[in-house]
């Protein structure tokens, strides 16, 4: 028997759509394979770069592996290499799972009790279907599994009207109810992720592979032979990731050298051996193409000057930049990117390296198997990767490899801001990505991949120090402050584990560091707790972090060990979701993975429960790492840390930047990792103001005390390393540090804009000891060494700040001991009163960076004047040449929690006597606005013993309140209050307002007489 249980209504919609977007309109002239120039060989495109300024040194490639051991040195850092691999990775899903969207069960088809199949709708996935009026899927996946499933096309499985449903796996769009509606077998039901239910993207979705070539694959593309047509054989290819290194094969790889590489971002006519034949890293002989180095400009690729005729070497990447305040649009944030210029002629670092790659070539990262069929279904998504990395030699940078990334969705012809027309990418085989329309992505994520072993081999490439599998690896996250500005280190690093490698010792350790991120495009939640801890617009930074053992890669079908049949290679099994596996650890999915994959992949503090209540799929723990069956005194510590998922339409250019970091321990790793971010976050061309002062402050009558150290004089910029620490600034407020002043006392720019407050007191380094000021170190120093003229008046680059007056810190000298804590200077204020709170905040400020020179008129004896060129002693280095920089000055502080901001209200300290205590104000007048607001009313009793209790009672005898006074002003923190005094808020011991009248007071302290006054409140 045959049951029919209908549970909705039956109107039937009739398909306004195409059934795939990437079918065109009418077409023009007929584009077939080879209408476009076919792209060059990619082997002969590549190239690398050496980047051996610093303490860290690398050879970097053009094809997605930034770095790789089979070219020295992979992250040499003093006599090893630790880095046998660190690569891009880039991918986007290939179906969004039905139990994201709400399905109501539209009928069930039964026979005999047994359910046969059912219809389901929903109208959020019409919704999303043909969201902001585009279509953004094609078809539905049923039985997902290995990233393929049961995929039929529309001939077979779309249908016009949801009455015509008859088999499941059936499909269809009711547009007059604007619903999806789909036909599951037996009880699947769309809304539980168990099901393997899906709608397909449109990328996913491609011409079937037809046969392998030498030069490219052939697809197949129908009779008409055009590709991306409605007769075109399509094939559901799935999820999608782009990488240099899981391939295992360095051929093969779905990064390579974007097309022309070797004439368009460098060239042929220098090698490696003609330039670095003399290192260890290479020999004369070696002719490997070399990529485009700043300081060597015979890498660069040559374009024709038309105007001479000749052809004329040029940079192709980009210039360092500076922050201009006037530039149009900016703000005057630091952090604005309206504020900072690119400077032509001006490089990054000691050394930069460019280089462009792109993903059309991912095809042959997939083998082929006997029937024609990809084993693995890689595919091109059409970004192209312009990378530059950066090398310092300097001290301050010496241990960190900056890698700056800009990623384009190229799979369609596109526009750029200026209005021209841009090809999208070329594949092998002469066409474009859905005929030139590209793809808007949803869902894009980037990362990267890297491989550690400390250690890889020695500063020759000796490989006898190797050891691979007695690693260990840590997460740290910090937040810190630099001036005003709070930043955050988020890094991965791995070492030895017990600090021995084949006999090598003496060992570092290595990080990575995510720096800069595409922005959301969606709310994500990352700590699982319902709510989302990014928002649209703002920076992804890390989304997701997970480790691996390498012989339980993605892509592995069992745990391999030395010695293996490594997947990746030739003839050796791989995994068919590899590319599926590796997009869900790029973002966080655990949907319908497998045991095996759960325990390699995604990792929780019990390795031996993997509790799912434990997982947070996004973030790996690393408590139970010893437990993990992959550790035996170590393990071979791999790791992803990625940032997604977002949306990338055709054109669209996002950043993603990362550094890697070494550190003698782990101490030294964390500051080079603060550093790093703080270079980053100024663009690379930062300067730091000295150590803030650590402020004292000691209160008396009718005065306030502050002392400080000289922390700041004894530090050195991190940049530029000169000890430029020029004076201090002491600032006062009456209202907490909202206001500096009176308005007058406001400064204000050139351009009108409130820029700070004059201070209320400032003290710099007088004419002489400007001159003998030593430029690297506070200390005395030969002629030469020192900055050879006097540092005041107005600032040369923001005249409204003044450099100071030449006072000398003489008159602040006093070195004194409080609480055990040293402190070489005070002020002391006695424009102040008793019982009001007053703010104060003592800065350091720096001299700037002076131009490299300044023009001096001479008298040339005859009436005229002759220009005399000076060059200034205390800028050696040429920092922000030519022109040099401002000053800078650390922040005030916002509250008592920064250590040169400070609160305090004078008055009395503490007395070994009753007689003299009194109340103040007295009488209390209700709103005279002295020291109080709707919330706080008080009053102070003044000339306390250092230990006393004080009982306030109405004249009737009826108790009030009782307070505990202890002086505390001995301990080692400042104290609002002086020791002598205690403050009432007014209420009593039930928190009431006390009523106008007069009140009784008594003092006790032991070994002296009670005292009793009185006071008065008054309404």
């Amino acid at each position: 028997m045959t049951t029919i249980t209908f549970l909705m209504g039956t109107d039937a919609g009739v398909d306004r759509r195409a059934t795939l977007p990437m079918k065109k309109g009418l077409p023009g002239p007929v584009e077939k394979i080879g209408d476009y120039p076919f792209p060059t060989n990619p082997m002969n495109d590549r190239g690398k770069g050496y980047l051996l300024q610093g303490k860290i040194k690398n050879a970097v490639t053009n094809y997605g592996g930034f770095i790789d051991w089979d070219n020295h040195p992979a992250g040499l850092w003093g006599d090893y290499t630790y880095l046998p691999n660190v690569s891009f990775l880039a991918g986007v899903p290939g179906q969004k799972y039905t139990s994201d969207f709400n399905w109501s069960l539209y009928e069930s088809i039964q026979l005999g009790g047994d359910i046969l199949r059912q219809t389901w709708t929903s109208a959020d996935a019409y919704s999303a279907w043909f969201e902001d009026g585009d279509t953004n899927f094609v078809s539905i996946l049923f039985e997902a599994d290995n990233d393929y499933g049961k995929w039929r096309p529309d001939s077979i499985a779309k249908m016009y009207s949801i009455d015509a449903v008859d088999d499941y796996y059936q499909w269809g769009i009711d547009d007059v109810n604007e619903r999806i509606f789909i036909s599951t077998k037996e009880t699947a039901d769309p809304n539980n992720s168990g099901s393997r239910m899906g709608l397909i993207y449109p990328w996913a979705l491609r011409p079937k592979l037809k046969e392998r070539t030498d030069d490219f694959d052939v697809y197949e593309y129908g009779e008409d032979k055009e590709e991306w047509t409605q007769d075109d054989i399509y094939h559901y290819y799935g999820t999608n990731v782009a990488d240099s290194w899981f391939t295992w094969s360095e051929a093969y790889t779905d990064w390579q050298a974007t097309t022309k590489s070797r004439v368009n971002t460098h060239n042929t006519a220098v090698t490696a051996g003609d330039i670095f034949g003399d290192t260890y890293f290479s020999d004369p002989g070696d002719t490997y193409p070399l990529l485009a180095h700043s300081n060597y400009s015979q890498t660069w690729p040559t374009r024709l000057n038309i105007e001479t005729g000749e052809m004329e070497s040029f940079w192709p990447g980009w210039w360092a930049e500076e922050y201009i305040e006037d530039l149009p649009g900016c703000s005057g944030n630091r952090k604005d990117p309206d504020c900072w210029q690119e400077v032509p002629g001006r490089f990054i670092s000691d050394t930069d390296v460019y280089m462009e790659f792109d993903d059309r070539w991912a095809h042959r990262g997939n083998r082929v198997n006997t029937n024609d069929e990809y084993e693995v279904s890689g595919y091109p998504m059409g970004f192209k990767v312009k990378a530059e990395a950066h090398s310092y030699g300097v001290s301050y940078a010496e241990d960190i490899m900056f890698v700056t990334v800009r990623v384009r969705n190229e799979s369609g012809d596109w526009y750029d801001e200026d209005g021209n027309f841009h090809h999208g990418l070329i594949m092998p085989d002469g066409t474009k990505l859905n005929h030139g329309k590209g793809f808007d992505y949803q869902g894009v994520t980037l990362g990267f991949y890297m491989d550690a072993d400390a250690v890889s081999t020695d500063i020759y490439g000796n490989t006898g120090v190797h050891t691979n599998d007695d690693d260990y690896m840590e997460y740290y996250d910090e937040r810190f402050e630099i001036g005003d500005e709070v930043l955050i280190i988020s890094m991965a690093m791995i070492y030895d584990y017990d600090g021995n490698s084949n006999g090598a010792t003496d060992l570092g350790i290595v990080a990575t560091q995510l720096l800069d991120t595409p922005k959301a495009t969606r709310e994500i939640d990352l700590d699982m707790d319902g709510f989302p801890d990014r928002y649209p617009g703002e920076d992804l930074k890390m989304t997701d972090w997970h480790w691996f053992d390498w012989y339980n890669r993605p892509g592995v079908v069992n745990r391999e060990g030395s010695g293996s049949c490594y997947a990746g290679s030739a003839g050796c099994p791989q995994a068919k979701n590899k590319e599926e596996i590796m997009y869900k650890l790029m973002v966080g999915d655990t949907t319908n993975t497998k045991t095996s994959e759960n325990a390699w992949f995604f990792h929780t503090p019990n390795p031996d429960t993997d509790l799912g209540t434990e997982l947070n799929p996004h973030f790996d723990s690393l408590e139970g790492l010893e437990e993990e069956d992959a550790f035996d005194e170590g393990l071979d510590c791999v790791f992803i840390m990625s940032c997604g998922p977002f949306d990338l339409k055709v054109g669209e250019e996002v950043p993603f930047s990362f550094c890697i970091i070494f550190g003698q321990n782990k101490q030294d790793l964390i500051s080079n990792a603060k550093f790093a971010q703080i270079m980053y976050n100024s663009h690379y061309q930062g300067y730091t103001p000295p150590t803030r002062p650590d402020v004292h402050a000691v209160t008396d009558h009718n005065k306030v005390s502050l002392f400080w150290d000289n922390a700041a004089e004894i530090s050195n910029d991190i940049v530029t390393g000169y000890a430029d620490f020029e004076g201090y600034k002491i600032y006062k407020s009456k209202d907490g540090g909202r206001t500096w002043g009176t308005p007058d006392k406001q400064i204000y720019d050139d351009y009108g804009i409130a820029v700070g407050w004059q201070p209320y007191a400032q003290f710099d380094l007088n004419a002489e000891e400007d001159s003998l000021h030593c430029i690297w170190e506070n200390d005395e120093c030969s002629d030469g060494l020192n900055r050879g003229r006097s540092i005041s008046g107005p600032d040369p680059h923001a005249p409204w700040f003044n450099l100071g007056f030449d006072t000398s810190l003489d008159e602040i000298k006093k070195d004194t001991t409080i609480n055990g804590s040293d402190y070489q200077y005070y002020f002391v204020d006695k424009n102040v009163q008793d019982g009001i709170q007053y703010t104060y905040a003592i800065t350091a400020y720096d001299m700037g960076v002076e131009s490299d020179f300044i023009i001096m008129w001479e008298d040339d004896t005859s009436g005229g004047f002759v220009p005399d060129t000076l060059w200034s002693y205390s800028n050696p280095e040429h920092w922000s040449s030519p022109d040099g920089y401002a000053s800078i000055e650390n922040s005030k502080g916002t509250s008592i929690l920064d250590k040169n901001f400070v609160q305090v209200y004078a008055g009395f300290k503490s007395q070994n006597q009753l007689s003299e205590i009194g109340v103040v104000p007295n009488p209390y007048i209700v709103r005279s606005h002295l020291n109080e607001n709707e919330w706080v009313r008080e009053i102070r009793f003044t000339k306390l013993p250092p230990e006393c209790t004080i009982n306030i009672y109405t004249v009737n005898g009826e108790h009030v309140q009782k307070l505990e006074h202890i002086d505390l002003t001995g301990q080692d923190s400042n104290e609002i209050y002086s020791g002598g005094e205690a403050v009432w808020d007014l209420r009593t011991v039930n928190n009431q307002e006390i009523a106008p009248g007069l009140y009784i007071f008594t003092v006790q302290a032991a070994g002296m007489e009670d005292h009793v006054g009185k006071f008065a409140v008054v309404r």
